[in-house]
């Protein structure tokens, strides 16, 4: 099951060594963020707007839960890491700038309508930064974390599944799938 997505309240895989959930759920985030870009361009511009207009809100919500996880948790932990080298310390301040860059295309779709001309150009921007972020973090921060050893892995784990379920609640309207208000809220699964 998604974390991204995974209901309130229910646990995580505490089988998993604490370091692969780490991994697995900041990839798990990527994944759904690349899934949610994707269905808006199948959209496509005949879709409703209001529809459009929805799911630009819904990647918004994933892309703040899930930099929010990484800026106020994930990269902290890592810079106080003895076994970081320079490199990964150079791409820990990268995805930070990214992240600063995706949120300020985030305050300016927030503010438009989908038949705003720059729209659909600002979404396409988006997923660039996107893109290009997962690249970095996925091939080269994270499976640099197997040398990590004296981050507590265990304690990091807990503290993002727990963040999660916090942001979850703070973001569920715009998790939701369905556009219209009073519409038939649908699972998040």
């Amino acid at each position: 099951m998604s974390h991204v997505l995974q209901p309130a309240g229910l646990p995580w895989d505490r089988e998993r060594p604490a370091r692969e959930e780490v991994v697995a759920l900041l990839a798990d985030d990527h994944q759904q963020v690349l899934l949610a870009l994707a269905q808006f361009h199948r959209l496509g511009r005949s879709a409703p707007a209001a529809e459009r207009e929805a799911q630009v809100r819904r990647i918004c919500a994933l892309l703040s839960l899930h930099a929010t996880l990484e800026e106020d948790l994930l990269y902290p932990a890592l810079r106080r890491c003895p076994e970081l080298g320079d490199r990964e310390r150079r791409l820990l301040h990268e995805a930070e700038v990214e992240q600063l860059v995706v949120r300020i295309l985030m305050s300016q779709l927030r503010r438009m309508e989908a038949q705003d001309p720059q729209f659909e150009p600002l979404v396409g921007v988006l997923g660039r930064y996107v893109e290009h972020h997962v690249r970095d973090v996925e091939q080269g921060i994270l499976p640099r974390l197997n040398r990590v050893t004296t981050l507590d892995w265990q304690r990091l784990a807990q503290d993002l599944h727990r963040r999660r379920e916090e942001l979850l609640a703070q973001w569920r309207q715009e998790l939701r799938m369905d556009p219209a208000p009073g519409g038939a809220d649908q699972a998040l699964d």
